[in-house]
């Protein structure tokens, strides 16, 4: 995988993620960057389509609960947190780095 893709899957996740949780994330406050350090806390520094094709379901209540944590607002709903993966695969397949 080239630094190029990396990059560009980071801020695809970040962007999904930023558009997915509003609200109750204020939607100034959601940059992909942002974002991006949520799924880094809670899913480590290696996040792939492939992860995140079978991401199992605590793990999307644990990043919701941390969304809600880190932008100090309710956690966005499961379902919410679901539609941004759902969005980064249609971008990113797995398998596509």
């Amino acid at each position: 995988m080239s630094d190029m893709s990396r990059m560009e899957f980071e801020q695809a996740v970040g962007e999904e993620f930023g558009s997915a949780v509003c609200p109750p994330v204020p939607f100034e406050d959601a940059s992909a960057h942002e974002c991006y350090e949520v799924i880094l806390d809670v899913l480590g520094d290696r996040v792939t389509p492939e992860m995140l094709s079978a991401i199992p379901d605590d793990r999307i209540t644990t990043l919701a609960a941390r969304f809600g944590s880190y932008f100090e607002v309710d956690p966005p709903s499961e379902e919410q947190v679901r539609s941004a993966i759902r969005g980064i695969l249609y971008r990113w397949p797995a398998g596509s780095l």
